[in-house]
């Protein structure tokens, strides 16, 4: 395996492409590289910039450092051709690729789909749950073992399993309970998926077992003669196995990525993969030039690294290569220190300030919307934002914590569950939110009204007790349980969040803008698909909030961007703040700890035909705390890589701020003390460096830039917008409801109506006679037999309703060539048509446009059992004013009712007038 290390800004992506130029011209075909990264969106920007180069080669034959050879000109030409079909893909992409070649010697189904992390830790969890039911039976195996208190172990180890192919218990009764109960658990999890459903870390296990199944393997070498992997940094334990295996295979592997910028432990990647593979692998070169950062941020950089380094924090000397700069410009350095006896909370405000006044300043050479702010956790962001607001700097908060979990869906969520059952939790919930306003920590209430707050939770009839000490306060949960008996659930949460039911006020006016945008953004989410039940939509919200990669919705909008380092990986601004770097790293106790060791059976790591293994330790057993200090230390390790990636994103101009108690610094803040730019050093300011220490004092609020008022408010604020007498987009055929009416053939997984018997016959009729079948042809009856609009009916059903289409479709046929023209000169079945009025695009479908010599005719075909052509003149209307529009031709417009054998000509003045009284309910409610 050919191992590289890229620094950041070293140009791997363009180095990835370069190697895939030499490939091609060495002869090895675009089809036979498979090249695998992290992200989609890092996979189709290296499909892209392949594409890009490879066209520059066919034009001016080289590109960069490449030239190519006269003889491969026929090589890069395939390859662009290939393009579209080359294998570039994610890591898991690429494992399931392999996977699809083999499938059926792994018990697999080819069509085999994947389940979101999430989704497949809520079907762990529904597994857990039956098993404690049946483990309640003392005849059941795990009769006394299955415990409430083991939940959280279960989901914990179940989180882990990229980490190891094999659990086994550490030392301790405890552990080999877990385990058996693991195991078991998981077997019935397995069993749920079958052999066509895999999540991503099941893939990965799938993947590995590929690896030892020889036919199958044969598979993808046959397929893939070189593979490239991107950002090996960020895999984890099961992947790197997984690559491990081909490379002994035969299969070349070139892996290039950064130990400094291993961050993601907590997605299960493990640096240790990537150093493992250093140590085996073939050392190439490193890339030691970077294309980003600025002198001053290179030398800055340097110094950082070579720190970190010798000190053994983070990665090690041969992790962190001397990178040279290309760029000539100076950039600069800032670094800013709030020091004193306040606490954290005021230093970190104070700190705020000064990064809000430096940002102002510096905003004349780089526009605010060229900034971005890094913090390690989201609980610095409220700092930034007070300062941001008093200096009226524009910003915008990137993504925030999950979605699901912000505090305003969930008072949403026990808004409902309170109403649908008014105890326990959520009714506590309601009670503190808005809708309830009573808070939970008595700040604005009573010794008295506490008691009754108490009184009311623990009674058997909560809403009754309710009732009575807080009788408004009910009144309001009435009303709720009042819209719920007569309304849709979705019509239910438009309602909570919509209606002035708090004295005189809507949930939504107690809300700031970004909480309002991510209530917005509910109902966005369920419209197209609104829950048929109340609790349907609490499940789906229940479910939803286990996302952990559902963050609220970004804002719109110019500024500068905050967002987390995690998040900031593979961006770059020109220039970037680093703020709370006083920020400790704690470490955050977990139900169990995994370690590597021996197990009671004395079997060591790679045993048991050397599959990757992890001990499994629960609290009181002997290598619990053994195992809980190391994940403290790598978490700790990776704390300082997270300060390297943080401060490697700017190109120009770098500010670094943090806030330390009494000139004692620690974890960053010390990183820099050992630099000399701690802040005890001595300040420093020249135009490429500023280094000072701010003695704390109280931040005073008002404007940096004085005299300058808030805007005013615009004066269209308070406008109320009445809903238009139409949708944007909608059918004229929607403005009736007749049974009869056909409908497009429906998809029920999508949530679409499945048609009655009338509905089902017109769409068949309507769908043969669009595809010219003839009523006498068995293989169209058949064909029409099979279309899913007939899966509801039983099979007399179904022969009664072919039956009658075979009989409509003669009725069609014996007009053809007598009331309806044959042959014809132009000929369009099934025409999409759409056309504006007023605020709505109309569009629909017209049956027939067709010409004869010199003469139009535009035909509807109807199934009706009466014949009332005046249901349809809004609808032909439409259909004739497009095609004047569209086409300036004057068709003859008619209906044909099939049953009847009658074709009808419509007059167009009486179409023309339908039409002019749609329009005038647009002009009215405009």
């Amino acid at each position: 395996m050919k191992v590289r290390v890229a620094s950041a800004g070293t140009g791997k992506t363009a180095s990835l492409v370069l190697r895939y130029l030499e490939l091609i011209a060495s002869g090895t075909p675009l089809r036979r590289i498979a090249g695998v990264t992290f992200t989609r969106k890092a996979a189709d920007e290296l499909r892209v910039r392949v594409g890009w180069a490879i066209e520059e080669v066919l034009t001016s034959g080289k590109h960069l450092d490449f030239v190519a050879s006269p003889d491969s000109t026929e090589a890069f030409a395939e390859a662009m051709r290939e393009l579209p079909g080359a294998t570039i893909s994610t890591i898991h992409g690429f494992m399931g690729q392999c996977l699809r070649l083999a499938a059926p010697m792994l018990s697999l189904d080819p069509d085999f789909s994947i389940l979101g992390d999430w989704e497949a830790q809520v079907l762990f969890e529904e597994e857990w749950n039956t098993l404690r039911y049946l483990a309640t039976d003392p005849a059941h195996l795990l009769y006394g073992l299955a415990s409430d208190e083991l939940t959280e172990p279960l989901l914990q180890l179940f989180s882990k399993r990229s980490l190891a192919e094999v659990f086994e218990p550490a030392e301790g009764e405890t552990n080999r309970h877990l385990l058996q109960i693991y195991q078991a658990v998981y077997a019935a999890y397995e069993a749920r998926l079958g052999a066509n459903l895999l999540s991503p870390s099941e893939l990965e296990r799938k993947a590995l077992e590929l690896t030892r199944h020889p036919r199958a393997l044969e598979r993808v070498l046959e397929r893939v003669q070189v593979l490239l992997v991107d950002e090996y940094q960020d895999v984890n334990p099961l992947q790197g196995a997984f690559f491990a295996a081909l490379e002994r295979v035969g299969l070349p592997i070139e892996i290039v990525g950064d130990p400094k910028q291993s961050i993601y432990a907590f997605r299960n990647a493990d640096v240790a993969v990537f150093r493992k593979a250093m140590r085996e692998g073939q050392l190439q070169p490193p890339l030691a030039r970077t294309y980003r950062h600025s002198q001053t941020l290179v030398r800055f950089l340097g110094r950082l690294t070579d720190t970190l380094a010798q000190n053994g924090l983070g990665f090690g000397p041969d992790e962190a290569p001397q990178v040279q700069g290309v760029r000539p410009e100076r950039g600069r350095l800032e670094i800013h220190w709030i020091d004193g006896e306040a606490t954290l909370d005021d230093l970190r405000t104070q700190e705020a300030w000064v990064l809000a006044q430096r940002l102002q300043a510096l905003s004349d050479k780089t526009s605010y919307s060229e900034m971005a702010v890094l913090v390690r956790s989201y609980g610095s962001v409220r700092f930034l934002e007070e300062a941001f607001t008093q200096a009226q700097i524009p910003y915008v908060l990137l993504q925030g914590r999950g979605y699901y979990e912000r505090q305003e869906v969930r008072d949403l969520y026990h808004a409902l569950r309170a109403a649908l059952d008014p105890r326990g939790l959520s009714l506590a919930a309601w009670l503190r939110s808005p809708f309830g306003q009573l808070v939970a920590d008595g700040a604005s209430l009573r010794p008295m009204e506490l008691d009754q707050i108490e009184s009311i939770l623990r009674s058997e009839n909560p809403a009754q007790t309710l009732a009575l000490h807080f009788p408004v306060v009910y009144r309001r949960l009435q009303k709720i349980q009042a819209q719920l008996r007569v309304a849709a659930p979705l019509e239910t949460l438009k309602f909570l969040i919509r209606e002035p039911m708090i004295e005189g006020r809507a949930y939504h006016d107690f809300l700031e803008t970004r909480p309002r945008e991510n209530v917005d953004a509910l109902l966005f989410y369920f419209a197209p698909r609104p829950p048929q039940s109340l609790e349907s939509l609490l499940e789906r919200l229940e479910l939803l909030s286990r996302q952990a990669d559902a963050g609220d919705v970004p804002q719109s909008g110019e500024g500068v961007q905050i967002l987390t380092i995690h998040r900031a990986k593979g961006l770059e601004w020109p220039l970037v703040a680093v703020f709370d770097l006083g920020r400790k790293n704690v470490h955050q106790a977990q139900p169990l700890y995994l370690g590597q060791g021996m197990g009671e059976e004395g079997k060591g790591e790679g045993a048991d035909e050397g599959r990757l293994r992890q001990w499994v330790a629960l609290p009181d057993t002997p290598q619990f705390e053994n195992f809980k200090q190391r994940q403290a230390m790598l978490e700790e390790e990776e704390s300082y890589r997270l300060l390297y990636v943080a401060a490697s994103r700017a190109r120009d101009t770098l500010i670094l701020s943090g806030s330390v108690r009494q000139g004692r610094p620690e974890g960053w803040a010390a990183v820099l003390a050992r630099m000399g730019l701690g802040p005890e050093s001595p300040p420093f300011d020249r135009s490429d460096f500023l280094h000072k220490t701010w003695r704390y004092q109280p931040v005073q609020p008002v404007h940096i830039r004085g005299g300058v008022e808030p805007p005013l408010a615009s004066p269209w604020i308070e406008t109320r917008f009445d809903p238009e007498p139409f949708p944007p987009l909608f059918s004229p055929s929607a403005l009736k409801r007749q049974e009869a009416e056909p409908l497009p053939l429906p998809d029920p997984e999508e949530g679409e109506e499945i048609p009655g018997r009338a509905r089902a016959i017109g769409t068949l009729v309507h769908y043969a006679i669009g595809q010219n079948w003839q009523a006498g042809n068995p293989e169209h009856l058949t064909n029409l037999e099979a279309q899913e609009v007939m899966f509801p009916f039983d099979p007399d059903e179904r022969a009664g309703i072919m039956a009658e289409v075979k009989e409509l479709l003669q009725s069609y046929q014996e007009l053809l060539g007598h009331l309806l023209p044959w042959p014809r000169d132009e000929d369009y079945p099934e025409f999409a048509m759409a056309i504006p009025i007023g605020s709505t695009v109309w569009q629909g479908v017209i049956d027939r446009l067709y010409r004869v010599g010199e003469q139009w005719y535009l035909e509807d075909y109807k199934t009706d059992l009466e014949v009332r052509p005046e249901r349809y003149h809004f609808q032909l209307g439409v259909y004739l004013a497009a095609i004047r529009q569209a086409w300036k031709i004057e068709p003859e417009v008619r209906l044909v009712y099939l049953r009847f054998r009658k074709v009808m000509r419509l007059d167009k003045a009486v179409l023309e007038a339908a039409l002019a009284e749609i329009s005038s309910k647009e002009e009215s409610s405009a």
